[in-house]
C-alpha cells in the first residue's frame, strides 16, 4: 500500500482497546500515532527503539512495518499482536506465575543494559538530528520533559542544579548531609524503556510477553528504569488500578536502587521549577 491509502484507511480504522489510541489498520498490522517533543527532526524516536530493540536483543517487540510522517506527528505501522495486557489478567496469576513474569522481564531488563551508549551519545531519545527532548517520569509531574541535552555531563549538571535549588526552597542547612550527595552518573547510559508496567505489556498465545510503548524510551542511567517504574506504580495507584505484588518485583527486575530513590525524592523540589 502507498503511503497516501493507509493515511486514507486509519481514520476509519477500529481500535484494538478502546482505551489506546492504536488502531487495526489491516489483519495483521496496527497503526500508532506517535509524537516527538521535537518536531523538527527527521524521523521517529520510537521506531528508532522499536527497530534497534529488534536487531539488538531477543525481546519480543512488535516489528515496525512503516513510519509515515504527517504535519503534526508519524504514523508508525507496525505488527498486530494478539493477546490480552498483563494488566488483564495479572490478577489471575498464581504466586510462582507472577514471579515467572518478574524474571522474564529482570532477562529483558539486563538485554537493555547491554545497548551501552557511546561516550559521545547524548542522553534521552534516539534519532539521526543530534539531542533531542528527554520524555521521563523522572522529571516529576509538573513538567516531564527537559532538555535537549548535548553530553551526559550537562544532564548531570542540570539535576545537581536542581537539587540545589531544591534544598534552598525547603531551607535544608548550608551543612546538611544531603548538600554532599550528587546526581549517579557512575555508570555509563543504557538503553531503557522507562514505562514498565502490566499496561504496556501483551500476553501472547504462546505465553511470551511482548513489550509495548517506547514512546519515553531512551539512554539514561541504569537506575532510572527502576525510578521510572516505582513512579508508574504509583500513577496506577492513584488512578485505582492496583497490580498486587508488583511493587516487590520492581527491585527484582531493575536492581535495588534505593538510595538513588531517595536522593531523588529529597531535591524533588528542585524539578518544580521550569
Amino acid at each position: 500500500m502507498k503511503d497516501e491509502e493507509i493515511l486514507e484507511l486509519q481514520p476509519k480504522a477500529p481500535r484494538v482497546r478502546a482505551d489506546y489510541g492504536v488502531q487495526r489498520l489491516t489483519p495483521g498490522t496496527v497503526g500508532k500515532a506517535s509524537q516527538d517533543m521535537d518536531e523538527d527532526m527527521s524521523d521517529a524516536s520510537e521506531a528508532n527503539a522499536l527497530n534497534l530493540v529488534f536487531a539488538k536483543t531477543t525481546i519480543p517487540v512488535p516489528r515496525v512495518r512503516r513510519v509515515i510522517k504527517r504535519e503534526w506527528d508519524y504514523l508508525i505501522v507496525s505488527d498486530y499482536i494478539k493477546g490480552p495486557l498483563l494488566a488483564d489478567v495479572w490478577a489471575t496469576y498464581s504466586i510462582w506465575k507472577k514471579v515467572c513474569v518478574a524474571f522474564t522481564l529482570r532477562r529483558y531488563v539486563r538485554q537493555l543494559r547491554q545497548l551501552k551508549a557511546s561516550p559521545t551519545t547524548p542522553p534521552g531519545p534516539i534519532g539521526a538530528d543530534g539531542p533531542r527532548t528527554c520524555i521521563s517520569p523522572i522529571f516529576g509531574q509538573i513538567q516531564h520533559f527537559r532538555g535537549p541535552f548535548s553530553s551526559y555531563a550537562e544532564f548531570s549538571i542540570f539535576f545537581n542544579k536542581r537539587a540545589k535549588m531544591g534544598y534552598n526552597a525547603d531551607k535544608l542547612p548550608e551543612d546538611h548531609p544531603s548538600r554532599k550527595q550528587r546526581f549517579d552518573d557512575s555508570e555509563a547510559l543504557v538503553f531503557s524503556h522507562q514505562d514498565i508496567n502490566p499496561r504496556n505489556i501483551i500476553v501472547a498465545e504462546d505465553g511470551r510477553l511482548w513489550m509495548i510503548d517506547w514512546g519515553w524510551s531512551g539512554y539514561y542511567p541504569p537506575w532510572f528504569e527502576y525510578v521510572a517504574m516505582q513512579r508508574q506504580l504509583q500513577n496506577e495507584e492513584v488512578g485505582g488500578s492496583y497490580h498486587k505484588y508488583w511493587d516487590l518485583l520492581i527491585p527484582f527486575v531493575c536492581g535495588p536502587y534505593f538510595a538513588q530513590e531517595k536522593w531523588l525524592n529529597l531535591m524533588s523540589m528542585g524539578l518544580y521549577y521550569s
